[in-house]
């Protein structure tokens, strides 16, 4: 049974159990909300100032502000909703037994666990891109005139998959490690409390990950963060490598039967 196989019953199944629908409304959701928030926050605020006799002066909204509040939502929100919607998905067929069926049919147990990981990391770059696409859509329409850098754009674009890749592989590693307990949700929970403190040290927060998802709008106008996020970037490829090599070791010594 080849890779191809394998993403096409991830596929099927995250269809039956509604995980594909759940995130794919969530992407979307932020790819319409992001434009549109940034353009009436201000109106909002200003109104809501206003009804208490009190006088808010704001900077006219820019396309930029759609994208800050764009990679903010997606750094956050989106990978938190995308870890609890798969972040089990491995632990519960090891518990229920449902991978020894494919075990029984010849299919290595580490082919399945890596066709979950590709399948994951296939959605979530998707999901990205098409919330990216949108959002970059509403933007010309609701900020006319505004240039919006797109290499730029879709460099951070790529850091924050990156990012989410480096939080997908931690949870099948916690999975395979703790499949019983959430160990997925768990590893990741603790792989981004160590990312909070590395951050306290100037001199390690230079190479910590969480740079990937620093964004700010003269970054995103100039381009600046292509060459100052290089090691950070590196290391979270590193990282994920080493914690699905880990999973693929300790995979081989977990009963499913």
């Amino acid at each position: 049974m080849n890779y191809f196989v394998l993403l096409k019953k991830e596929a099927v199944e995250s269809f039956r159990t509604y995980r594909f629908f759940i995130v794919l409304s969530i992407f979307v959701l932020f790819g319409l909300a992001s434009s549109v928030t940034a353009k009436l926050l201000p109106e909002i605020i200003k109104t809501l100032g206003g009804s208490d006799g009190i006088e808010i002066l704001l900077p006219d909204p820019s396309v930029y502000d759609s994208w800050l509040q764009f990679f903010s939502n997606h750094s956050q929100i989106t990978l938190i909703i995308f870890l609890i919607t798969f972040g089990n998905t491995l632990g519960r067929e090891v518990t229920n037994g449902t991978l020894v069926l494919l075990v029984t049919k010849g299919v290595n147990r580490n082919t399945a666990m890596f066709a979950k990981v590709i399948y994951q990391i296939l959605l979530w770059f998707g999901g990205l891109l098409l919330s990216f696409g949108i959002t970059y859509l509403y933007n010309l329409l609701l900020f006319p005139g505004e240039a919006q850098n797109f290499s730029s754009l879709i460099f951070h674009v790529f850091q924050i998959g990156l990012f989410g890749v480096l939080f997908i592989a931690v949870a099948n590693l916690g999975q395979v490690l703790l499949p019983k307990a959430q160990g997925g949700l768990l590893l990741g929970f603790v792989l981004l409390i160590l990312l909070f403190i590395i951050n306290i040290a100037p001199a390690l927060a230079k190479a910590n990950p969480m740079k990937l998802i620093e964004v700010s709008a003269e970054g995103l106008k100039n381009s600046s963060a292509m060459t100052a996020s290089q090691l950070p970037l590196f290391l979270s490829i590193g990282l994920s490598v080493v914690f699905l090599a880990g999973a693929a070791w300790q995979f081989k010594r977990v009963s499913i039967y």
